[in-house]
């Protein structure tokens, strides 16, 4: 359901917003102290100024200010709506969270069900905080008529991939071991396949995707998915081979090549894609795409890496086996 369940990554976040909170403001006002301090004393025993003194006074002066813009940097970075790990790391909703999951350690349950246990932990606790009862009750709503839908198909599995109870279960990826580099059996008539669109999408994500792009309708909002549902191995080894380093994921290691990942384009209200450089602000469709995918056991992962991809959407529920 949510991509920060980790106690460990909740505790760092929540300090880490606390040292960048402490480094933007109280810092900077006991440097600013400390430096009216020895102004005034150097001031009363020397009765003026000389060069070095004041050179080095606007030097502490400045590296201050560099620390203020650093430290307000990070902190929208890591505050940004799509962090869904900074929304949780505060203190009261971490030590909801620590508790039960200390009542859950020592049970029977499978790591699956622990794991959906502690996403709903969090919800709660969330609400509890924000008391926004009603966006929660909407949130639990949309994701058990997905849930639901999805439970009524069968368990069939699709390129290597199979989903139980919600969860898109895959094949762990093994360096060097071709059999297991994802692009290697997508469909090549998946009609014919199994599949329920034409794409090679997996039927479970594709059903999410499609209710998402048509509720996004509903509201007024254009978005279209990638008509290549199923990348291949070979189209993967071309994008690494010609893209910038970094910028496509290694052949094998996609999960466009699992059919669980998708591309996305945005509207504006001119029907007109939203061109590059956009914002959720800029681009409204975008932006409900960002606040709403959740609602729909959708995530947009890549918001926050080294090369931004707005467009990237996968199952927020997956898991390797």
């Amino acid at each position: 359901m949510f991509n920060c369940n980790n106690l460990s990554l909740l505790n760092f976040t929540y300090y880490f917003k606390l040292a960048l909170a402490i480094s933007m403001t109280i810092v900077p006002v006991i440097v600013l102290e400390l430096i009216a301090i020895k102004v005034i004393r150097y001031k009363n025993k020397y009765k003026g100024f000389n060069t070095d003194f004041i050179v080095r006074q606007i030097k502490t002066i400045f590296y201050t200010i560099v620390l203020f813009f650093l430290a307000y940097s990070l902190h929208m970075v890591i505050t940004t709506p799509s962090n869904t790990c900074s929304m949780y790391a505060k203190k009261d909703i971490i030590e909801e969270y620590k508790s039960n999951l200390n009542k859950i350690n020592d049970s029977d349950m499978n790591e699956v069900t622990k794991v959906k246990y502690m996403e709903n932990v969090l919800l709660n606790a969330y609400n509890k905080d924000t008391k926004e009862e009603s966006k929660v009750i909407e949130v639990k709503a949309t994701i058990n008529k997905v849930d639901d839908f999805l439970k009524e198909n069968s368990d069939k599995t699709l390129n290597t991939v199979y989903v139980k109870d919600g969860v898109f279960y895959y094949k762990g990826h093994i360096d060097g071991n071709y059999n297991t580099y994802y692009g290697t059996s997508c469909p090549s008539d998946p009609l014919k396949e199994g599949y329920n669109n034409k794409f090679g999408y997996n039927n479970y994500f594709y059903n999410r995707l499609t209710k998402f792009i048509d509720e996004a309708s509903k509201n007024g909002y254009k978005i279209t998915m990638s008509e290549q549902g199923c990348r291949s191995y070979q189209t993967q080894v071309n994008y690494y081979s010609t893209m910038t380093p970094g910028r496509a994921a290694p052949p094998g290691w996609s999960l466009h090549g699992l059919g669980i990942a998708s591309d996305l384009e945005f509207y504006n209200s001119n029907d007109s894609p939203c061109p590059s450089g956009r914002t959720d602000k800029s681009c409204p469709s975008m932006g409900w795409a960002h606040q709403n995918a959740s609602r729909f056991g959708l995530t947009f992962p890549l918001l926050n890496a080294s090369y931004r991809e707005d467009w990237h959407i996968e199952p927020i529920n997956k898991q390797k086996y």
